[in-house]
């Protein structure tokens, strides 16, 4: 899966540092890697291909049960929806300490907290 390695772009959880969704998640990211989905594949298939590259996996676990931290199916369905609707759609989840972000442009970012790179 191609990625495109990007320096200095920044994110919020939704856009504004207050959107946060509690204090253990962190308020902004770093862009990390952007990734082109494999349109033969699903978009969860893509996720976890690319999750599973990115991290080192602690535990040596070489799987990603998505259903941990999202419905694949509602992602599936989401985003596979969008291009017959011409419509845009962004789903935003954290995977770990990754905030993770699908889009329906068959784009899939991934961030890591500006506090762990410090």
């Amino acid at each position: 899966m191609p990625s495109t390695a990007t320096g200095g772009e920044t994110t919020t959880w939704f856009g504004a540092e207050t959107d946060a969704p509690g204090p253990s998640v962190p308020a902004r990211y770093t862009l990390t890697g952007s990734y082109s989905m494999d349109v033969s594949q699903s978009p969860t298939a893509n996720v976890v291909d690319v999750v599973l590259d990115v991290t080192d996996r602690r535990d040596g676990q070489t799987t990603l049960t998505l259903y941990e931290h999202l419905n694949p199916d509602a992602l599936d369905d989401l985003v596979d929806a969008t291009p017959d609707k011409r419509s845009h759609v962004e789903v935003r989840f954290t995977v770990d300490d990754l905030l993770v972000v699908v889009r329906s442009s068959n784009t899939i970012l991934v961030y890591e907290p500006l506090d762990a790179r410090q």
